[in-house]
């Protein structure tokens, strides 16, 4: 079996399958653009639903309409960043190549808001919730897509494991460089990426 994200994590009340109306797409834009606002101001934990409706200029019940309460919307946010990434594109992956390009996605997209993560850390710690969650839904969702790719016949180790051992080593150096504060390249952190999964990762799925 692969890795999964975490139930609780999984369960949103909002289903992204639905096709939306504008309206809908409005709203769940609003609520998710005011939490990553908030989230560079302050801790999560001192965010509240209140806070979120009076930010985003929606009711509470308007709120509720689309979330259990705040720990759902933050999953939504991970999931509109997971979108952005455009990770399910590259479910069929087969080869280094293509596990690669999906770093550099990931890596393009991180840049593009590094400035908001500086001043999210700055509020949430590495060690903080947040973080954890943050950590917890991308690596359920990187290990299955990479689970979901073919097991090579000479790689001895089961290709969860691999999954699972990739896609903490690319959230690691993700860590290091846009949540420590590193500043690093795309081709620098790819070479990093190459170096740290050469021996194992890369060299099996070649």
């Amino acid at each position: 079996m692969s890795r999964k994200v975490p139930e609780e994590l999984m369960k949103m009340k909002y289903d992204p399958s639905r096709k939306l109306t504008r309206g809908a797409k409005r709203t769940l834009y609003a609520f998710s653009e005011t939490m990553f606002n908030l989230l560079g101001e302050k801790p999560f934990d001192k965010i509240s639903v209140n806070e979120l409706c009076q930010q985003a200029d929606y009711p509470r019940a308007t709120f509720y309409n689309y979330f259990d309460d705040k720990y759902d919307l933050l999953t939504y946010c991970w999931y509109r960043l997971r979108q952005e990434v455009k990770l399910d594109s590259l479910s069929e992956a087969r080869s280094s190549e293509t596990f690669l390009q999906a770093f550099a996605q990931i890596y393009n997209v991180f840049d593009a808001h590094r400035e908001l993560l500086v001043k999210v850390v700055a509020h949430n710690p590495l060690d903080s919730p947040l973080v954890f969650n943050f950590t917890n839904y991308f690596t359920g969702v990187f290990s299955d897509l990479m689970a979901a790719s073919d097991q090579p016949k000479h790689l001895k180790t089961p290709v969860e494991l691999v999954a699972q051992h990739y896609s903490a080593t690319v959230l690691l150096i993700l860590e290091w460089i846009f949540l420590a504060g590193h500043k690093v390249t795309l081709e620098t952190a790819e070479t990093y990426a190459q170096e740290l999964l050469a021996p194992t990762t890369l060299k099996a799925l070649a």
